[in-house]
């Protein structure tokens, strides 16, 4: 799940930066100083939903349209995604049509993140 913190940097910088005091930005995503908020401002990825300021991904077989939405909610019956991955209610599909993203690979209908110095061209891939 990816959560609210309040530091931000990236590309060729060792160390984050704190944020101002009193703002936050989501983990993964505070890229600059201009990343960081005021906490009513936080909102989450399509996949995910806000519950105590942080954003945790929906279960497989739910969807989140992200904001600032506080639950997911079902696919309908008969249709599945895996975890993450549900969008939208177009995101469900009939039978296992589950795919990750390319750096991932999917077990148990969930999308994992390949390890240090592994790859995935994703889809339907069991291993890096």
């Amino acid at each position: 799940s990816s959560g609210i913190n309040a530091e931000y940097g990236g590309g060729k910088s060792k160390h984050c930066k704190r944020c101002p005091k009193g703002k936050k930005v989501a983990s993964g995503k505070g890229k600059s100083k201009k990343s960081c908020k005021r906490g009513k401002r936080w909102k989450c990825s399509r996949g995910y939903y806000l519950r105590y300021g942080y954003c945790f991904r929906c279960p497989k077989n739910m969807y989140s349209s992200g904001g600032k939405s506080k639950h997911c909610k079902r696919c309908p019956k008969g249709k599945k995604v895996a975890s993450g991955k549900g969008k939208s209610k177009k995101s469900c599909k009939r039978g296992k049509r589950w795919k990750c993203s390319r750096g991932y690979y999917l077990r148990y209908g969930y999308c994992f993140r390949c390890p240090k110095n592994m790859y995935s061209s994703g889809g339907k891939s069991k291993h890096c």
